[in-house]
């Protein structure tokens, strides 16, 4: 369960400006090569939950995979399966003892979330102790469950199998424990505006998501920045700084020292973090980096079968 909540972060939890490395809406896939006179490696947007019917991926992200020699997450994947990091992230994420979701929450807030969980068969009582942040995010997986999308279909769990299949090694971005941080102070200080939005969200996430994932197939950047980073920024500016904005910058150090091993990785992360002009590759351009959009070589089919 809690992998699944993990990987909802920044590709799939609800500047105007694009810049110019990342404005054509015609684009092929959310697939780019970094570069500096000291290397290169890949970067590629993704969503964290899909449908099976969602493969198979377009070739660029096949001709990234196979070009590189690792393959890097934002977070560990196989750490936030492990019993003892379950337990903390639920300790991290529930309210202090005696406390429950009806003291933290007005009243009206608390009866929507009630009609809304009990419209799903959800009994209170079960995400009572929760904060608002586990809370959203526990309504928000079963939701996306009753659609038919998964984690076990997201392009974290593709590739991570991906990479075991052609003995790759797997690196990640953060720490499980950074990503509990980010987890569990998401709504901290204006909860019931966090909630409040998230349910209404909820009404239309089948039509919402749907829009997203397609927008993200057709590497529609200005739908992209529309729906999950302007609209977060706009409602939850909180969120934003501390979803995107923060670990964008604490990305750049680690992909500047990728650059320069003499492998070439393959990073991975959510399709929020990679438009607008707070995104990882506006950052990189400002340092100096190179950034082009992977091609398919001409003449290639653009089917891929990698699914």
């Amino acid at each position: 369960m809690f992998k699944r909540l993990m990987q909802l972060i920044a590709g799939t939890t609800l500047s105007a400006g694009l810049t110019t490395i990342a404005t054509d809406a015609s684009a092929d896939a959310m697939v780019w090569k970094v570069s500096n006179k000291d290397g290169e490696l890949y970067l590629g947007g993704t969503i964290h939950m899909l449908r099976a019917t969602d493969y198979p991926l377009k070739p660029e992200y096949d001709i990234a995979f196979k070009d590189s020699d690792v393959v890097v997450f934002e977070t560990d994947i196989e750490a936030a399966m492990d019993m003892g990091f379950q337990q903390k992230m639920m300790m991290r994420m529930s309210l202090a003892p005696g406390k429950t979701l009806k003291d933290v929450l007005q009243p009206a807030t608390y009866q929507r979330l009630e009609n809304f969980a009990t419209s799903r068969n959800l009994p209170m009582m079960m995400l009572q102790s929760f904060k608002p942040s586990l809370a959203v995010l526990t309504l928000t997986q079963l939701e996306l469950q009753r659609f038919g999308i998964t984690s076990t279909s997201g392009l974290e769990t593709y590739y991570s199998g991906l990479a075991r299949q052609h003995n790759k090694p797997v690196l990640s971005l953060e720490t499980p424990d950074e990503q509990i941080d980010v987890l569990a102070s998401m709504g901290d200080g204006y909860e019931d505006e966090f909630v409040n939005g998230s349910l209404d969200d909820l009404n239309n996430l089948e039509k919402d998501f749907g829009e997203l994932i397609k927008a993200w197939k057709d590497a529609d950047i200005a739908t992209i920045d529309e729906k999950m980073t302007q609209m977060m920024k706009e409602r939850f500016p909180q969120m934003y700084d501390a979803l995107l904005v923060k670990r964008n910058f604490n990305w750049l150090n680690d992909i500047s020292k990728m650059i320069k091993t003499p492998e070439k990785e393959f990073v991975l992360v959510g399709a929020a973090h990679l438009v607008g002009t707070d995104s990882v590759q506006a950052l990189l351009k400002a340092q100096g980096y190179t950034i082009e959009q992977v091609k398919v070589p001409s003449g290639r089919s653009k089917a891929n079968s990698s699914k």
